[in-house]
C-alpha cells in the first residue's frame, strides 16, 4: 500500500500547489483511491505533476463535508465519472460555522447529492470499499475527549436556538497493507473532529488486539493562524498521549494540525511523529 499527500497546508516540493485543504491518493490492491478532495482543484494539478494516475480512480472517499476536504470534488469528477463516492448518510445535515456574529456554510449542498446520486455510496456507521479497507465513523464520545471547538451548527428553519452539530457526517479510513489483519492497520483520518483519543478507543476496541502500524491526518488543532491554537495546550497533549498510549508506531500529521499542534505533540510522541506534507509518500 502507498499512500500520496497530493496536497495539504504545505508542500515539500516547490513546483507543487498547496493550500488549506487535504488530499491523499491510495494505492492499494492494484486499485486507486482518492481520501478527500482538497479546497480546489488543485491536487489535480498536483496529481498531474507527479504523474499519477488521476483519472483512474476507483473511488473517492470523503471524510467530512467540509470545503477544506470536497471542495475538489467537480475537478476529479470529471475526469472519473463511473468512480463512486463514499461518505456518511450525516452529510445530508446542512451545517453552518459561526463566528461571532457571522455564519458561513461549511460543506456540499444538496445540489451535490442530486448531481453524483448514481455516485454516491452514503452509509451510516460502516462501510468496506474492498477488502481489507473499511471506512468507519467515531462510536465512542467522551465529550473531553472531543475536539472542544464548538463552533459547527445544523441549520434547522424550525429551531429558534442553533444546534450543536455533533459530527455524524465524519469517517476514517481503516486499512489493512499486509496479508493478515493481524500484522497491523493504518488509520487515515481527515480533522478527527471527534477527537483522536475517541477515534482510537473505537478502533482498539472494534480490531481488538491488531497494531496500529500508522495513524494520518489532520487533528483540528490550528486557530486561523497555524501558529497559534484552537483549543487548550493540555487538549493538544492529552491526544498526544492517547496517540501513544494506542500504541501507535507512526504519526503523520498536517493540515489543521497547525504548527503550534505539531510542536505540542512532538513534545509527547518524540521520534513517533513525523509532519506529512504535499509531495511526500508512505509506504507500508
Amino acid at each position: 500500500m502507498k499512500i500520496i499527500c497530493l496536497i495539504e497546508n504545505t508542500s515539500a516540493n516547490e513546483k507543487l500547489f498547496f493550500e488549506d485543504g487535504l488530499s491523499f491518493f491510495a494505492e492499494y490492491g492494484g486499485k486507486n483511491y482518492l481520501i478527500d478532495t482538497g479546497l480546489t482543484g488543485a491536487a489535480v494539478e498536483n496529481a498531474k505533476r507527479m504523474r499519477l494516475p488521476i483519472n483512474e480512480l476507483s473511488a473517492v472517499i470523503l471524510t467530512h463535508n467540509h470545503s477544506a476536504h470536497v471542495g475538489g470534488i467537480d475537478r476529479i469528477m470529471q475526469l472519473n465519472p463511473k468512480a463512486e463516492i463514499y461518505i456518511r448518510a450525516g452529510a445530508k445535515n446542512k451545517v453552518f460555522r459561526k463566528n461571532g456574529l457571522f455564519k458561513s456554510s461549511v460543506g456540499l449542498d444538496s445540489g451535490f447529492f442530486k448531481k453524483y446520486a448514481n455516485n454516491i455510496i452514503a452509509f451510516n456507521s460502516f462501510s468496506e470499499v474492498c477488502e481489507g479497507f473499511y471506512l468507519a465513523s467515531c462510536e465512542d464520545f467522551e465529550p473531553k475527549a472531543q475536539n472542544p471547538d464548538r463552533s459547527y451548527y445544523i441549520s434547522d428553519d424550525n429551531s429558534k436556538k442553533p444546534i450543536p452539530f455533533d459530527f455524524s457526517d465524519e469517517s476514517f479510513a481503516v486499512i489493512f497493507p499486509k496479508k493478515r489483519k493481524a500484522d497491523g492497520l493504518v488509520l487515515v483520518g481527515g480533522c478527527f473532529h471527534c477527537g483522536a483519543e475517541n477515534i482510537l478507543e473505537t478502533i482498539t476496541r472494534r480490531y481488538k488486539g491488531i497494531p496500529i502500524l500508522a495513524v494520518i491526518g489532520g487533528f483540528h488543532f490550528s486557530a486561523s493562524n497555524p501558529k497559534s491554537l484552537n483549543c487548550s495546550a493540555e487538549f493538544v497533549t492529552q491526544s498526544a498521549r492517547a496517540l501513544k498510549l494506542s500504541g501507535a508506531e507512526k504519526v503523520y500529521a498536517n493540515h489543521c494540525t497547525g504548527f503550534k499542534g505539531f510542536d505540542v505533540m512532538d513534545e509527547i510522541l518524540g521520534d513517533r511523529i513525523l509532519y506529512f506534507s504535499g509531495g511526500e509518500a508512505l509506504e507500508f
